[in-house]
């Protein structure tokens, strides 16, 4: 359970947090979601006598509620399922019948229930007692046992009818993906503890609030930022099981879904002979898998109409524990013998496959595919390229003043592009956090954790527990080296944290950038055979939810254009730089990655001049935390989402 304080009380702002962590993005942003991504909430509000009396700012608590109430109601997109629930509204007493289960639903949760929400706040009144226990009970109902689910509780006192911890605990076990969020007003002492149990025991967060004062104000405490879920970005395409009828895909980013079990191809027609064709995917993850059953390969036509493979990347993730996971991998065509096939051939053939094996709870999840072309290196040229570059070692960084009003992604679509330089930012369990670095020819990237151990954390310790770093290349390739037993005597490893000093550091870099290092049998040095955008990813894992405070140093190291290769031009391709973007949701315009303004394409020759068109239109899916959508364009500088916490 985490706990907020609001500042200059941004109430409105912490109950957008929490519809956000439902998955219920203000309107702003509801266009470039899909369908399917809201979450349903319901708002459980304390209509006791004692909301009548002032809140801070010189205002009631009611009428600080009713005016934060509204400002959220304002930013509610069409396509939430929000409903209202009331607790001690008819029954003044508590020794009079019916108190304990006084608790109406005054607006069944809906789509279209915007003015009828409005209504229920301007009729929403102080009056009788507070029966948390049976009113959250009824809230877990009303929002069934289906999908993404939040209840949001507003109160400011006590229960009246006996403790509400035992009802939280037990909504929150009945197996279904449901939390209590709770916001106190001007609570203090014994009320304050057990609204905070029912946010601990809800899997929830539980945040302070004073009056309705600085609206729109950040939160300040644990849980400062504005967490992003998982964002995907590309033009719809639908991979085919059989080669022969794949949708041809050009230069940029797509969306389509993961199969249940064998391949799915895409077929690429090539610019020109000799260029290097680079295929990339990146896809959320579910905790029960251990390794995703989803790879990715280049394939090419032989003289038998056989496909033969040119490079398979393995693509799995890393992290353990019950946290979400952002799972990548990328290959490509390249070949040491100019003349070989994968070189030459006019056509190429994309393909995720899982390995013989169904894809198991991933299956129809989105995966969003990358393509890159990059021009052709003549045989001389590539002669004239200096060797592979050794591993580098790490080097200590020195965290400077750090800068504070970054918000990282949780993928690579949305990550904020940085310089070097130290950043500051706090984690939550189960969450990813990722910023892109440019890192040019003859340079690596290194990123420094440093925050502080605690008590709570070593007495939390097990199986996975910790942070890791690793960096991602520019087309979702994993680039990390493997310190292994090189690290750094001053790091904490992950698992071990009761043996962690109190300054806890860790790290990652990556190799150093050059052309050779493609034909590397390793994906994490073949993924660093390609400058442009390179991402740190930061993950934290632990049993607990407890929140963690943290800087983040970046350096990249080396001479950006050392080994840079002499590319012969083809029109339309352009050589890639330090500054080579292929995953930014707004470079889903820009196939070539050279920021002009042609669309990508996808067509399988089958569809009408409607269909290619509706083909071509670029969305933004947010698959959201744990799987739920949640929105930001009007929350980002506002307040504090609520990363939702998953269990296994």
């Amino acid at each position: 359970m985490r706990t907020g304080r609001v500042i200059a009380a941004g109430l409105a702002g912490v109950l957008a947090l929490a519809v956000a962590g439902t998955g219920v993005a203000p309107a702003a942003a509801a266009e470039e979601q899909t369908q399917g991504t809201y979450g349903r909430m319901i708002l459980v509000l304390d209509s006791s006598g004692s909301m009548k009396e002032p809140a801070g700012g010189g205002s009631t608590k009611i009428e600080a509620a009713k005016q934060a109430l509204n400002t959220v109601i304002d930013d509610l997109p069409e396509d939430a399922d929000v409903g209202m629930r009331v607790f001690g509204a008819k029954v003044f007493g508590r020794k009079q019948k019916g108190a304990c289960e006084d608790t109406q639903l005054v607006v069944e949760p809906g789509t279209g229930n915007r003015d009828d929400l409005r209504s229920a706040v301007s009729g929403y009144k102080p009056f009788g007692e507070t029966p948390i226990p049976v009113a959250l009970e009824r809230a877990a109902e009303d929002i069934g046992a289906e999908g993404k689910r939040s209840i949001i509780l507003v109160s400011d006192g006590e229960s009246t009818c006996g403790d509400p911890c035992p009802a939280a605990q037990a909504i929150a076990g009945q197996g279904i993906d449901l939390q209590i969020d709770v916001v106190g007003l001007s609570v203090s002492g014994k009320a304050r503890r057990q609204l905070e149990c029912i946010a601990e025991k809800g899997n929830g967060t539980y945040y302070d609030a004073d009056d309705a004062e600085g609206i729109g104000e950040s939160i300040s405490g644990a849980s400062q930022r504005a967490l992003r879920p998982f964002e995907f970005t590309g033009t719809p395409v639908k991979g085919t099981p059989d080669a022969a009828a794949a949708p041809v895909v050009k230069a940029g980013q797509y969306l389509d879904t993961i199969q249940t079990r064998g391949e799915r191809y895409y077929r690429f027609e090539r610019t020109a002979p000799g260029t290097t064709v680079h295929f990339g995917l990146i896809f959320e993850g579910e905790s029960e898998d251990l390794v995703s059953n989803l790879n990715a390969q280049i394939s090419i036509e032989d003289e038998n109409g056989d496909l033969r493979q040119c490079r398979r990347a393995v693509v799995q993730s890393t992290t353990h524990g019950d946290g979400s996971r952002l799972i990548f991998g990328s290959t490509h065509s390249a070949d040491t013998d100019p003349e070989a096939p994968c070189n030459t051939a006019d056509e190429l053939f994309f393909d995720t496959e899982s390995g013989g094996k169904d894809t198991g709870a991933i299956a129809g999840k989105p995966v969003q595919l990358m393509v890159y072309e990059e021009p052709p290196v003549s045989a001389a040229a590539l002669d004239a390229l200096p060797p592979q570059t050794e591993e580098p070692t790490w080097t200590d960084l020195s965290p400077v003043e750090p800068t504070s009003d970054i918000v990282p992604g949780s993928a690579i679509a949305n990550a904020p592009i940085l310089e070097d330089g130290t950043y500051s930012f706090d984690i939550n369990p189960g969450e990813n956090q990722v910023i892109g670095v440019p890192v040019g020819w003859g340079q690596h990237l290194q990123a420094q954790f440093d925050a502080r151990m605690t008590d709570a954390l070593r007495r939390e310790w097990g199986l996975g527990a910790g942070v890791e770093l690793d960096v991602i290349g520019p087309l979702g390739g994993e680039a990390t080296v493997d310190l292994g037993s090189k690290s750094p005597e001053s790091w904490c490893t992950t698992g071990l944290l009761q043996n962690c000093p109190d300054a806890w550091r860790t790290g990652t870099l990556s190799n150093v950038i050059a052309y050779r290092n493609r034909f590397d049998y390793a994906d994490a040095e073949a993924s660093t055979g390609l400058p442009g955008v390179h991402y740190v990813r930061v993950q934290y894992q632990l049993d607990e939810n407890i929140n963690v405070p943290y800087t983040l140093t970046i350096e990249t190291v080396g001479e950006d254009g050392a080994g840079e290769p002499d590319y012969e031009k083809v029109s339309g391709l352009t050589p890639p730089t330090a500054d080579l973007n292929l995953n930014s949701a707004d470079g889903a315009e820009d196939p070539d990655g050279s920021g002009g303004s042609g669309k990508n394409e996808a067509s399988n020759g089958t569809g009408t001049d409607d269909d290619a068109k509706a083909s071509g239109d670029t969305v933004k899916l947010v698959a959201g935390i744990g799987g739920a959508g949640l929105g930001i364009a009007a929350l980002a500088a506002a307040a504090v989402l609520l990363i939702r916490r998953r269990r296994a």
